[in-house]
């Protein structure tokens, strides 16, 4: 009977628990590496002054990835991303059009993103 009630329960929880099927990463203040492409987008945004119109860096991935649910009240759990808007110092240029691995942290849109998740760059290199 016990190993009934266990067995049920290993269940419940997996069945609570996202089947998922790719890397899940953590958001901040983890640094993660990810490795894709850098490319420029050409994007416009709505706001009190009008429509802007901006430019801004992805990575996209090679697979999906997920992020799971960090500590600050914004961190959702987000399934499938193959795409992260990056976050850039200011100055800072990343390499576009080749493989990279890309050092930073994650951290969930809130108002001014263009993807779910973001990521705040610190460096890159040549992928592997």
């Amino acid at each position: 009977m016990l190993f009934r009630i266990l067995l049920l329960a290993g269940v419940a929880a997996g069945a609570a628990t996202p089947a998922w099927a790719h890397d899940c990463q953590p958001y901040q203040p983890e640094p993660v590496t990810l490795m894709g492409e850098i490319t420029l987008q050409h994007g416009t945004r709505s706001g009190a002054k009008g429509v802007t119109h901006e430019d801004y860096y992805v990575l996209t991935l090679p697979q999906m990835i997920c992020v799971a649910g960090g500590t600050a009240e914004t961190d959702e759990d987000v399934e499938s991303i193959d795409a992260l808007q990056l976050k850039l110092p200011q100055g800072v240029k990343p390499p576009l059009g080749r493989r990279v691995a890309v050092t930073g942290t994650l951290f969930h849109r809130l108002a001014d993103g263009h993807t779910d998740v973001l990521l705040t760059y610190d460096s890159a290199k040549p992928a592997p």
